[in-house]
């Protein structure tokens, strides 16, 4: 029979491991489509939508899930330092992930739009909304990172 403690552990980290593998991937999509054409930038910002939906946001619930039953299994004290950061940093990346899917949504539909006017460029509107998510992303990217360290390492 599975040990429930090991099975949450190795749930909690893949979910953790995913976060960051999806964060590097937006980064890289964002790249790809801001150099592209709108035809092409529209493909992967759908791309991207589907990586948010399919892996981002589930792993985002999956974390404090597992998190929390281990916390209980374990009898951790609630307020240990290092799980205090990792719980706002959790709520600070969810806070980003709701911002930044509903901004590439606009990214995509701006994209979608110049596709069927036939137009050529991108809109200026579409590097003004760009402009607004790429913080997010870095900040996202910063915070999934640091969450993994505190989560590997208890360091207070």
């Amino acid at each position: 029979m599975p040990d429930i403690f090991l099975s949450l552990k190795l749930t909690h980290l893949l979910a953790a491991l995913i976060t960051v593998g999806a964060t590097i991937i937006n980064g890289v999509i964002h790249a790809h489509a801001r150099a592209a054409t709108q035809v092409e930038a529209a493909a992967h910002l759908r791309v991207l939508t589907r990586i948010n939906r399919i892996f981002m946001g589930p792993s985002l619930l999956i974390i404090p899930a597992s998190g929390l039953w281990m916390m209980l299994l374990l009898s951790y004290d609630w307020w240990t330092g290092w799980i205090v950061v990792s719980i706002a940093l959790w709520l600070a990346l969810l806070l980003a992930f709701l911002i930044g899917d509903r901004i590439e949504r606009q990214l995509h539909d701006t994209a979608v739009a110049a596709t069927h006017k036939g137009v050529s460029v991108l809109s200026e509107s579409y590097e003004t909304t760009f402009k607004k998510d790429s913080p997010i992303g870095g900040a996202a990217f910063i915070m999934s990172i640091t969450r993994l360290v505190l989560m590997v390492f208890k360091p207070f």
